[in-house]
C-alpha cells in the first residue's frame, strides 16, 4: 500500500539508466531519458501552480508522451486522468469537470475537439500540445508546446510519496456520460505481481519484497518482459494491465504508431521489437489479427510470432472459436483472457492453450469473488442461480460522485468490494460463468435477454465478422431485440438468416427481430459505441416507413 509508481520508477532509471523504457516506431526512449523528461514536464507543471491532488487530463493517441505525462504527475502527486479522445463537446466537458482538470495534455490533432472545453473551463491552468503526428502547432495564448516545456524548464526535485495517491480512469461515455474510477497507487503497484504472473508467466520472485528488488530479480531469473498493448492507453486494458506492471519490473512498452489499430503494423512490430506479450480488447482485437495471420499464411510469408509468451485481452468477449484459431498460428504462445471491471475488480480469468477447449464465458473465479441476489443475499456455489458479482477492489470510488459510490462499492470486514452489475452464475466444477450486464439486459416480453449470449450465438455464423445486440423500445413487447451484423469482408449475410440461426440454437424470444447488415460501430478500445448503434436503428427505422409510405 505505501509503495509509488512513481519512486519506483526513479529507482529503477537510477539503476539501469540505459536500458530502454518505451519503444515509439523508431524512437527508443532509455530509462535515463524516460525519467528525465517526465521530471522536467513535472517541473512545468509546478511552475504553473499545480501540484498535490491536481488532476492533469491526458487526451493522447498512443505514445511515449502519453506515459511521461502520466510518470510527470505522479512525480509531484497530481492526479493523470485519461481522456477517451473520441470525445466531443458534452462528454469532454463534463469529463474535465468531474475531474476538476487544472492541466490537459492533448495531440495537435485534437486542437478543434478541445477547444470549446478549454474555453468553457477557466480552472485549467496548463493546456500543453503534443506535436509528433506532423503539422503545425497554431498559435494560441493558452496553449504551450510539449517540447517547448520539456526544453524550457530543469528536472523537478524528488520527493516522498505515500501509496494513498491516486490516478484517474475514466470509463462510461458509451451508455452514458463518463465516471472517473479513483485507483489507489499502492493497491495498483501491489497488483503488479498479478498481472505479471498472467501476462508474462512468472512465478518465482519474492512478491513480498519491495518492487525495485523484484525488478533486480526479475532480471536475474528472465529476459527483459517488453509489452506491446495494442489497445489505446487510455483504456485500462493498455495502460492498466499492460503498461503499468511491465514498467513496474523494469521492462520496456512498445508503442505502436498509428491512431487506429491495424494487424499488420502490430505483427511488424512483434516481428522488430520481439515483445514477449501483447494486450488486446477481446475480438474487435482478435478477429483482424486472425485475418492477417491467414493473409499472409496463405501467401506463404507468415509473421514471426516466437517471441510471444502471451497475450492478453480484457473489456471485450473474445469468442473460442477466435482463440482456437489464433492457437494454430502462434502455437507456443498462452492467452489469458481476463474479465473485470473498471473499477478495479477481478471477476476471473481464463488461460488457453494449444490443444485445450476454449471458452468465451467461463472463468476461473477471482479470490474473494461473491455472488448476490438482487436483495443481497450471498447465492451459495452449489447453486445455479443467476446473480450479481460482487467483487474485492482496490479503489475508492468515483471521483466526485457520492451516489454513484454508494451505489455500487461497499466496505465490508474492512475489505473494499465493487457491484460492477455483471451478471453471472455458478458452475458444477467451481468455475463461474458471465452472462451480462445488467445495464444492457433487454427485457421483452417479459423475457430477460442477454445481449452477450445473443451475440456469442451469431459469432458462430462463419460468414459473420461481428456482432452487436442491443435493446430497443417496442410498442407491443416493450423492448425488442436488435442486432448489427458485420459480415466477414468479401461475404454477404442476409438478415433473415441471422434471425434463423439463432433460431436454430436458442429460445425463440432471444432471437433478434430486426437485424442490420453494417459495420459494428466501436470505439478505438474496442468498445461498442451503443449511441450510434441506437442511431442505426433509429435511421434503419425511419428508412423503411419512408419506403412503405
Amino acid at each position: 500500500m505505501n509503495e509509488h509508481f512513481a519512486t519506483t520508477w526513479e529507482a529503477i532509471a537510477d539503476a539501469y539508466p540505459g536500458d530502454p523504457a518505451i519503444i515509439y516506431g523508431t524512437r527508443v526512449w532509455t530509462w535515463s531519458e524516460f525519467d528525465d523528461r517526465a521530471s522536467r514536464l513535472a517541473a512545468a507543471m509546478t511552475a504553473a501552480s499545480v501540484g498535490v491532488g491536481d488532476t492533469v487530463a491526458i487526451d493522447l493517441y498512443n505514445c511515449g508522451e502519453y506515459l511521461e505525462t502520466f510518470y510527470a504527475a505522479l512525480k509531484i502527486r497530481a492526479v493523470p486522468a485519461n481522456v477517451n479522445y473520441r470525445y466531443l463537446d458534452e462528454e469532454m466537458l463534463h469529463l474535465l469537470e468531474q475531474a476538476e482538470a487544472r492541466v490537459l495534455v492533448h495531440h495537435a490533432t485534437f486542437a478543434s475537439r478541445v477547444a470549446p472545453a478549454i474555453a468553457a473551463l477557466p480552472g485549467l491552468r496548463l493546456v500543453i500540445e503534443v506535436d509528433n503526428l506532423g503539422g503545425t502547432r497554431q498559435p494560441d495564448a493558452r496553449t504551450v508546446g510539449y517540447e517547448e516545456l520539456i526544453a524550457g524548464n530543469g528536472p523537478a526535485p524528488r520527493i516522498e510519496r505515500p501509496g494513498s495517491d491516486v490516478f484517474l480512469s475514466f470509463t462510461g461515455g458509451t451508455t452514458g456520460l463518463p465516471k472517473g474510477v479513483e485507483y489507489v497507487v499502492g493497491n495498483s503497484v501491489n497488483n503488479t505481481d498479478v498481472l505479471a504472473r498472467l501476462n508474462l508467466g512468472i512465478t518465482d520472485l519474492d512478491w513480498s519484497a519491495p518492487s525495485i528488488e523484484r525488478a533486480r530479480q526479475l532480471r536475474a531469473s528472465y529476459p527483459l518482459p517488453l509489452a506491446l498493448p495494442a489497445s489505446p492507453m487510455m483504456h485500462s486494458t493498455g495502460l492498466i494491465m499492460a503498461s503499468l506492471p511491465v514498467l513496474t519490473l523494469g521492462g520496456t512498452v512498445i508503442s505502436l504508431t498509428s491512431p487506429h489499430f491495424d494487424a499488420d503494423e502490430l505483427f511488424t512490430a512483434v516481428e522488430r521489437h520481439r515483445p514477449s506479450t501483447v494486450s488486446i480488447v477481446g475480438d474487435a482485437f482478435a478477429r483482424p489479427m486472425l485475418r492477417a495471420l491467414d493473409r499472409q499464411a496463405a501467401m506463404g510469408a507468415p509473421y514471426d510470432t516466437s517471441s510471444l509468451i502471451t497475450i492478453t485481452s480484457a473489456g471485450v468477449a473474445w469468442s473460442g472459436q477466435v482463440k482456437e484459431q489464433l492457437l494454430e498460428h502462434i502455437p507456443q504462445v498462452t492467452l489469458v483472457d481476463a474479465c473485470g471491471s473498471s473499477e478495479g475488480a477481478a471477476i476471473g480469468s481464463q488461460v488457453t492453450r494449444r490443444g485445450e477447449p476454449a471458452s468465451t464465458d467461463r472463468f476461473i473465479p477471482g479470490a474473494g469473488l461473491r455472488l448476490l441476489r438482487t436483495d443481497g443475499s450471498l447465492i451459495p456455489a452449489d447453486s445455479r442461480e443467476i446473480g450479481l458479482f460482487l467483487l474485492p477492489t482496490g479503489c475508492r470510488g468515483y471521483r466526485n460522485d457520492p451516489e454513484r459510490t454508494a451505489a455500487a462499492f461497499r466496505t465490508i470486514d474492512g475489505q473494499r468490494y465493487v457491484l460492477p452489475g455483471d451478471w453471472g452464475r455458478w458452475n458444477e466444477d467451481g468455475t463461474i460463468t458471465l452472462i451480462g450486464r445488467r445495464t444492457s439486459t433487454i427485457n421483452t416480453g417479459g423475457e430477460k435477454v442477454f445481449p452477450e449470449e445473443v451475440q456469442q450465438v451469431v459469432l458462430l455464423n462463419e460468414d459473420v465478422e461481428d456482432c452487436l445486440v442491443l435493446g430497443v423500445p417496442d410498442e407491443r413487447f416493450g423492448q425488442r431485440v436488435v442486432a448489427i451484423v458485420q459480415p466477414v469482408a468479401g461475404r454477404t449475410i442476409e438478415p433473415d438468416d441471422v434471425t434463423r440461426f439463432v433460431h436454430g440454437r436458442l429460445a425463440g424470444y432471444k432471437a433478434p427481430r430486426t437485424v442490420i447488415v453494417a459495420a459494428v460501430p466501436r470505439g478505438p478500445n474496442g468498445k461498442a459505441l451503443f449511441k450510434e448503434a441506437r442511431k442505426m436503428f433509429e435511421d434503419s427505422a425511419e428508412n423503411t416507413a419512408a419506403s412503405n409510405a
